[in-house]
């Protein structure tokens, strides 16, 4: 049996980072040229989520596929609603020493018989990375016996300092399933890959279909017969590029499916230009009239936004055009993916402040505190941090900044936190903060350090 190639970080891939704190014009021109970012470490970290946590709950949304953590019982915890089924194998302090290849396989030969799952796959955890279990021999031996698919997603946890790399894992397992037989090309049906659910979604599906397109949804509440028929699709529409352009890659290259390396239809401009393309992909020769757009409510106000990169970038654009300031972009991590969009944004805004890093709280508290923007608007732990901090907030979902309708939502979003100022003034004065205050006065990048080679 050939050895799989070895998977590659982002940080290798697309020369991500995940840790920086400084201009737009200076991270832009860090990713301007061939040579690779300056590489940086953290000295000191909170907790944040890991390439394991990533990959579970992209591929826990897919309903009949059995999900194996091979670790302790904690590693298999999933935050969100999940469809698939999921079995841990709770390895303890004797495993982690000796291994445990058989537990595995009784594990698996559980679950399949319980569940019924089309197929089946195994993630690695720390304890993985510590006894070397040959997780690979044993899915081999298992899919024969059990007449199925048994796929390895290659996580441990240790691998990368940057989550997304879950994501890649999680796709070369996907990829494994997605074998279409002989089955044709299907030059009506268009892969939307998506980890999202909201009306407005559904309003651009009804929108796309009206164009002539199948939509084919993935992963969120797919099937691996959805998967398989994503490979025969003519193009695939990627609304969560952070993690599921990797998806759409590896379809295009391993079963010639189009990948569409379209904007994050954010705003009536962006979801304007992409129903145009659809629409001449399907050889449509009506034009897509242009979308109108709620402007209203962003004006004179300093910003701060939280979001996954390609989002933030999308919703920061959307937010100077509507007459708002953005006074902080606060991301999990940057690489080349967003280059071009980093630099178009360094072109209006080089002095803006960008902060990338994920989970550190007290990186957060503190750069809020400098900056002190009207509002923050972003994802829920960023919020919350921001409600300690006295600063107005309210979480900003990305499933419902799709459409023309995003302006709108981006404007209630802002009243409902500027009217929730006594709520941030209440959450300030009566939070235990962890943080001291010669913590927090300290500088906000004093152990971001460049990598020695």
């Amino acid at each position: 049996m050939a050895r799989l190639p070895r998977l590659e970080t982002r940080e290798v891939r697309l020369d991500a980072t995940h840790a920086y704190l400084g201009s737009a014009a200076a991270l832009a021109k860090e990713y301007a040229g061939d040579e690779p970012p300056p590489r940086r470490i953290r000295t000191f970290s909170e907790a944040a989520p890991d390439d394991l946590g990533l990959a579970l709950g992209l591929l826990s949304r897919l309903s009949d596929l059995g999900l194996v953590v091979h670790g302790p019982a904690g590693c298999a915890a999933r935050n969100h609603p999940a469809l698939a089924p999921l079995a841990v194998t709770d390895l303890d302090e004797r495993d982690t020493v000796l291994g445990s290849g058989d537990v595995l396989a009784d594990t698996l030969r559980k679950l399949d018989a319980t569940a019924r799952p089309a197929a089946l796959t195994v993630l690695g955890s720390p304890v993985v990375a510590i006894n070397s279990d040959d997780i690979r021999a044993t899915v081999a031996e298992l899919s024969l016996e059990l007449g199925k698919p048994v796929v390895w997603v290659r996580t441990d946890s240790f691998r990368s300092a940057v989550p997304a790399t879950g994501a890649d894992a999680a796709t070369d397992a996907l990829l494994q399933l997605a074998d279409p037989g002989d089955a044709p090309r299907d030059f009506g049906l268009l892969n939307l890959l998506t980890t999202q659910r909201s009306v407005e979604l559904d309003a651009l599906v009804a929108r796309i279909e009206a164009l002539g397109w199948r939509v084919n949804r993935l992963p969120e509440g797919a099937s691996v017969a959805g998967l398989q028929r994503a490979a025969t699709a003519a193009a695939s529409l990627v609304l969560d590029p952070d993690t599921l352009d990797p998806l759409a890659e590896g379809l295009e290259r391993r079963f010639g499916v189009l990948r569409l390396g379209s904007a994050v239809p954010v705003g009536a401009a962006a979801t304007t230009a992409l129903l145009r393309r659809l629409a001449a992909l399907a050889g449509l020769q009506a034009p897509v009239p242009p979308l109108a757009q709620d402007e209203r409510g962003l004006a004179g106000h300093r910003l701060a936004i939280a979001l996954p990169p390609a989002w933030a970038l999308a919703v920061a654009d959307l937010v100077e055009d509507l007459g708002g300031e953005v006074a902080l972009l606060s991301v999990p991590h940057v690489d080349r993916t967003h280059a071009a969009a980093l630099y178009a944004f360094a072109e209006r805004r080089p002095a803006l402040q960008i902060h990338v890093g994920e989970a550190q709280g007290f990186e957060t508290a503190g750069l809020l505190r400098r900056i002190a923007p009207d509002a923050l608007l972003g994802s829920p732990d960023v919020v919350a941090q921001a409600l300690r901090q006295g600063v107005p907030a309210a979480v900003a979902s990305p499933a419902r900044l799709l459409g023309a309708g995003a302006a709108k939502y981006l404007s209630d979003l802002l009243t409902d936190a500027l009217e929730g100022r006594a709520l941030a003034r209440h959450a300030a004065r009566a939070a235990d903060s962890p943080y001291s205050e010669a913590w927090l006065n300290r500088s906000p990048d004093w152990h971001i350090k460049q990598e020695v080679r």
